[in-house]
């Protein structure tokens, strides 16, 4: 679930911008819960709307309730009394609320509640609420039920929206379908974090580090921040656990028979500065880079050696333990022909 804002446009500039895409983790929510009324029964009551968000393409109607209608919320709630996702109407003591929000906003104070835009799918469809989202992507699952991606995109809507329980059930019917899905691995190792329940979310953090280079169909720049979320959601688990949660995947000694068998087995002695930027970006390139390409960066042209003695190791000859015989030598097995005719053949 994404947001769209539409940025200003630049007085010297005559082409049109395109949208902004947020994400709906980025804006702040609302502290205090807002009055709403039911559209369907007229029930009213108070709800953790999480963050407001103001269409301005309807905002900007002639419309005198068109500041009612442009308004929607990425908070996950239901009607207590019918049960309705929407929609809804604000009273006088909201609409109030949402007018100083505004003025708050357009007046350029920080972390204020509320967004100029809309709330989107990732298929691009509008959502006003978070049950709009819901209701879009459960008729997508029902089309296409072992489809993983539709799964994390609900438990997310869920996370944001303050549903956690939903939210783990849908991330752990998309780790069923695909086990090796860095972002869902990821989602609900967050999760697990955010109900304090570190311990749990440990191996789902290592199957990040550990899945991120079969994961071509991630982007790049998605991979990059999956994993650098996951080494950092394992640093803050590793110093409060006071060593006791490990922070980086181990494999065992049949793992690595198995992973032999396919590939060479390498063992790299490095060092990492985890309190600077630099050292966090070599760990990441450690997970998202193959090894050639490590070695590459670390040993190639315009690179300084790792250490200077090496110069002053001793010249050590190479020795065959087969004897060498030239193509035009006579063959060794005594025919009296050169090698390349007879035996060399």
């Amino acid at each position: 679930m994404s947001r769209k804002t539409k940025p200003r446009r630049s007085p010297r500039s005559s082409r049109a911008s395109s949208p902004r895409h947020w994400h709906v983790y980025d804006a702040p929510r609302m502290e205090k819960r807002l009055s709403l009324v039911c559209g369907v029964c007229g029930a009213t009551g108070r709800y953790d709307v999480g963050t407001v968000m103001i269409n301005p393409s309807v905002a900007k109607a002639r419309d005198p309730d068109a500041i009612k209608q442009a308004v929607g919320f990425t908070g996950y709630f239901r009607c207590r009394k019918c049960d309705a996702g929407g929609p809804w109407e604000l009273p006088a003591e909201t609409v109030m609320q949402v007018t100083a929000l505004m003025i708050a906003a357009m007046s350029g104070m920080e972390d204020v509640p509320l967004v100029f835009g809309c709330t989107a799918t990732f298929d691009k469809q509008i959502t006003r609420y978070a049950t709009d989202g819901e209701a879009h992507l459960k008729k997508l699952i029902e089309r296409e039920p072992e489809r993983a991606f539709l799964w994390v995109r609900l438990g997310n809507i869920y996370s944001h929206g303050g549903e956690n329980e939903r939210a783990e059930k849908a991330y752990r019917r998309a780790m069923e379908l695909d086990p090796k899905d860095i972002e869902v691995h990821f989602m609900l190792g967050q999760l697990l974090i955010k109900t304090a329940r570190p311990l749990e979310a440990v191996p789902n953090l290592h199957a990040v580090l550990e899945n991120v280079r079969d994961a071509r169909q991630v982007s790049k720049e998605l991979r990059r921040s999956l994993v650098r979320g996951a080494i950092e959601l394992l640093l803050q688990a590793h110093a409060e656990s006071n060593g006791q949660i490990d922070l980086l995947p181990t494999m065992s000694l049949e793992d690595m028979k198995k992973r032999g068998e396919n590939e060479p087995l390498v063992v790299e002695l490095r060092e990492f500065d985890l309190g600077s930027e630099g050292g966090l970006e070599d760990l990441c390139n450690m997970f998202l880079k193959p090894p050639r390409q490590r070695w590459r960066d670390m040993f190639g042209r315009g690179k300084k050696r790792v250490s200077e003695a090496l110069d002053d190791w001793p010249a050590v000859p190479i020795r065959r333990d087969v004897v060498h015989v030239a193509r035009n030598a006579r063959c060794p097995c005594g025919s009296g022909h050169k090698y390349k005719k007879c035996c060399g053949r």
